[in-house]
Formats: C-alpha cells, sequence, structure tokens
C-alpha cells in the first residue's frame, strides 16, 4: 500500500477524510507537505481529545482540599539564611538549571515581536530577555558557576528569539550555557471535532501551550544535557514576569531540604474572586486548581489561598520519569485562520474553532508530594500581560523600582 492510500484509509478511520478534499487541485509537493502535515498528528489522541471537546459529559468531581505550605516572611532569620546558603553552594556545585517558557509573542503589549524582547520602559531599555540575564549573570559572580538557561520557544518565534540573543551578544551570558528548544504545536478542531486547514496543502496547527515542556526537553536533548552537567534540580518560569528571581538559592535551598519532588512559590490571592490557579490537593494529589473549577465554598476557604505563579523547582529524576506521560487537552474557543468549502483562505472575526492547549501542572499529580513556600506578591510576581492598568509595563516598573 502506497503512502497515500494508507493515510486515506487512516482518515477515514478516524472521521477525518475532508482533509483531502482539495487533493487532486494540488501540485506534486504541495500534496508531499499535506502527507507530511497528517502524518506528524497523533490521531488517536487527536480523536480523543474530540470526543472530550462534544461531549457533554462532566468528569467525576475529585475532592478538593488546601495544600500544606510554608510563609517566607514568617521564616526565621536564621532558617532563611541556612536555605540561601544550601541553595547557593548546590548553584556552585552545578546542581541547578533554568528553564525559561518564552513561546508566547507580545501582541496584547502591541510589541511585534517575541515576548521577551518587549522593553517594558526601564531606564536602560533592557528587555525582558535582558533583565533575565542580568539576574543570571549576578549568581554566576556569587558562585562562580553559570547557570545553564534551557529557553523554550515556539515555531511562531524560535528564530526570531535566537536572532535576538545573537545580535545582543548573549547579554555577556555565555552562549554554551544557553540552549534554545521549541514547544511542539498541536492541531486546532472546529467546533464538531474536526481537525482544520490552514490552507489547501497544510493543517493548522498552534503551539500546545506549556504542557509540551518535559517532552521537547527530552526530545530536544535538553535533560540528557543536564544529566551530564550533574543538575539535579530544575528551575522553571515564564517569561513575562518581569521581578522574577531566577534560581533564587533561598528557594534552591527550601526545596532541597523539603526533598519533594516538585517545590513552587505561591502568591496569598488579592481577594477570594481572584481568577487564578491554585495549588491543592485533588483525591490527596499535588494539583493546581483553576479558578473555574472551583466552588464557590473552595474560592472562599481562607486556606485555598496559595495562587499559582508559575514557579517552580523540579527534580530532574522526577522530570525524567513523566517526559513522555500524556496530558489531558485543554480547549481555548478562537478565531483560527482556515479555507472555506471551496478552498478559499478566511480570516474569521468571531471564534470558529478549538486550540488545543496541555499545563504542565496536569502532571503534578504524579509527583507524591510538593513543597510550597507562600511569597510576597509584590517582590517576587510581576507578570507583564495587558497594555495598561493591572500586570502591565507601568506596574512591572514600579515594582522593579521598589524592589532596587
Amino acid at each position: 500500500m502506497n503512502r497515500f492510500s494508507k493515510i486515506q484509509e487512516t482518515l477515514k478511520e478516524f472521521n477525518q477524510s475532508h482533509l483531502l478534499a482539495f487533493w487532486d487541485e494540488l501540485s506534486e509537493s504541495q500534496q508531499e507537505q499535506l502527507m507530511d502535515d497528517i502524518d506528524k498528528v497523533n490521531l488517536k489522541e487527536i480523536s480523543s481529545a474530540a470526543e472530550k471537546l462534544t461531549s457533554a459529559d462532566n468528569p467525576e468531581r475529585k475532592s478538593v482540599e488546601p495544600v500544606t505550605y510554608e510563609v517566607l516572611e514568617e521564616l526565621s532569620e536564621k532558617k532563611k539564611q541556612e536555605y540561601e546558603q544550601n541553595g547557593l553552594e548546590l548553584i556552585q556545585k552545578g546542581k541547578v538549571a533554568a528553564v525559561l517558557l518564552a513561546g508566547g509573542q507580545g501582541t496584547r503589549l502591541g510589541h511585534d515581536g517575541p515576548k521577551g524582547t518587549y522593553d517594558i520602559g526601564l531606564p536602560g531599555h533592557e528587555s525582558l530577555f535582558e533583565l533575565q540575564a542580568k539576574r543570571l549573570l549576578k549568581l554566576y559572580n556569587q558562585t562562580d558557576n553559570m547557570i545553564p538557561w534551557y529557553i523554550m520557544t515556539s515555531p511562531i518565534n524560535d528564530e526570531e528569539t535566537r536572532e535576538f540573543f545573537h545580535q545582543h551578544n548573549y547579554f555577556g551570558y555565555n552562549p554554551e550555557n544557553i540552549s534554545f528548544f521549541v514547544q511542539p504545536t498541536a492541531p486546532t478542531l472546529t467546533p464538531d471535532g474536526k481537525l482544520m486547514l490552514k490552507t489547501k496543502s497544510s493543517l493548522s496547527v498552534s503551539p500546545n501551550g506549556n504542557g509540551g515542556v518535559f517532552s521537547a526537553l527530552k526530545s530536544s536533548g535538553a535533560l540528557e544535557d543536564m544529566e551530564k552537567r550533574g543538575v539535579k534540580w530544575i528551575f522553571m518560569y515564564n517569561v513575562d514576569n518581569a521581578i522574577i528571581k531566577i534560581a533564587d538559592p533561598l528557594f534552591v535551598g527550601f526545596a532541597d531540604e523539603k526533598d519533594s519532588p516538585i517545590a513552587s512559590k505561591s502568591a496569598a490571592k488579592r481577594n477570594p474572586q481572584e481568577k487564578v490557579g491554585v495549588f491543592c490537593l485533588m483525591d490527596g494529589k499535588p494539583s493546581v486548581i483553576e479558578y473555574s473549577e472551583m466552588t464557590k465554598e473552595e474560592s472562599e476557604n481562607p486556606d485555598m489561598t496559595n495562587a499559582h505563579i508559575s514557579i517552580h523547582l523540579f527534580k530532574l529524576d522526577f522530570v525524567k520519569e513523566i517526559a513522555d506521560k500524556s496530558l489531558p487537552y485543554h480547549f481555548a474557543h478562537k478565531s483560527i485562520p482556515t479555507v472555506d468549502d471551496s478552498g478559499k483562505e478566511i480570516k474569521p472575526a468571531e471564534p470558529n474553532g478549538y486550540k488545543l492547549e496541555q499545563f504542565y501542572f496536569d502532571l503534578f499529580p504524579e509527583a507524591e508530594s510538593i513543597a510550597v513556600l507562600q511569597v510576597p506578591r509584590e517582590k517576587e510576581f510581576a507578570p507583564v500581560k495587558n497594555k495598561s492598568g493591572e500586570d502591565s509595563p507601568e506596574s512591572a516598573r514600579r515594582m522593579i523600582l521598589l524592589n532596587e
């Protein structure tokens, strides 16, 4: 059976034959491209995601309890110093790596380019990438060890991100200690679970959310590289936190003493109604519950206050164990460029399909425990998400100046 016949048969099996609607109009190279695109899709996995999308069933509700945690401000000075000292020693011995999630674009900020290249308006006009490189260099000066920095880009911004680092001489960081790897993509689906075409000869795909980070670390060779370097802890964070304390020695010391597979920083919720995910135990397992999934009682429970702020340490051994585990898909209703029935390319004004996203915290229940350290938001968390108001460049600048 030739390649086309195999693909034809598989698409029929999964009820996706519409992808070949324009086959006879395509050149040979376009046909090859379309077959390549289809071959990259795990149709079995996507088919079960499509079932979930179109099914009205609600999964059974799990029991939700608060997670135990420590509050940084309540630790004694002696304990803080002890954690910090131990953390610095681990960094010095090369036991810590940093993973930056930088697959996003600066669109919501009115910035045309990778989010990390955005200048938040400081006097020195540093981009988010440069602010982070400066902090890593500060740690290098303290420990005489350069933390390996692994940067996850997306197919949309990979080339531009690499070029930006190259143009700026890697901000003084040794390029041998910087690796780029690309987050995976997932196809998009129509409301009735059909895969979407972007053009007559290509599938519509989009980055699959931050959940792809572990499998991408493995497939890119980054986990192997960490192992060779003797890394024990992976510090992971988001590109848009303007005041992130990368590989914070105190946090490293805290994680190492607690010895859980995952350590996470949290911030107290601003108020019970704040729309943030919260650390908890679901059926006794470490989890993050989305705001939309919480009952009124849960969101108002004073012990359910630990907001997820995307600052974590993972044991390398744990990440190696879970890197191949499959994650559930979450659906984001979006306006997605596609083709109409005649094959004409269209850009709809209204949402017409679903992007499939995976979140890394869906793997937290695989850990037998989690160590949570609640930190003051104003000193640790200044996400740059909106053009103005809360979580904007202006609020981030204010917090940077307060913390200097």
